[in-house]
């Protein structure tokens, strides 16, 4: 499963429990759980080849939240791309009108210190200052899955070897 703005799908994206038909294609397989991706239609879940394919814009679901720029990549990210593993409406973040690619959910070990993890904040409404106790609630190891994250949650994005995070909770 690659996908070009989502880097470790088989890690950090919501799959079915096992193979399921596809509510697209209905070929039996692992698929991503579209459960929770909202828009004008509703489907369990879809195959890797059907998103990649863009086969939600037709069905009007938008896995991903981000500004519509009218670009190829805003596209792509809305509609061909696994959605965040958030139980929020987090938003996909654009970094000078260009378009992270999603790493992973982050621990402390992803970070050289606190300054860095600071410094590659994507500030909105909020400010580093403001989210300076997250660093204290990253966890000590490397995840391997969204499934060993907590309630709070840093999103990791890379764009041209520099770091960016926004975070949720449930």
């Amino acid at each position: 499963m690659e996908f070009e703005y989502f880097k470790y799908p088989e890690k950090f994206a919501f799959l079915t429990d096992g193979p399921m038909p596809c509510s697209v294609c209905l070929d039996i397989k692992i698929c991503f759980d579209a459960g929770g991706y909202p828009g004008m239609n509703d489907i369990e879940c879809i195959c890797a080849s059907c998103l990649k394919a863009g086969k939600l814009i037709d069905l009007d679901i938008e896995p991903n939240m981000i500004l519509d720029d009218g670009s190829e990549a805003a596209k792509t990210i809305t509609y061909k791309t696994p959605s965040l593993p958030t139980w929020q409406d987090t938003v996909w973040p654009t970094i000078d009108g260009k378009h992270p690619v999603f790493e992973c959910i982050a621990s402390k070990q992803d970070f050289t210190n606190k300054q860095e993890f600071l410094g590659c904040f994507v500030e909105d409404s909020q400010s580093k200052k403001d989210v300076e106790w997250l660093w204290d609630s990253l966890p000590d190891k490397k995840l391997n899955s969204y499934k060993e994250g907590g309630d709070v949650s840093v999103y990791l994005f890379s764009l041209e070897n520099q770091k960016y995070w926004v975070w949720g909770a449930n």
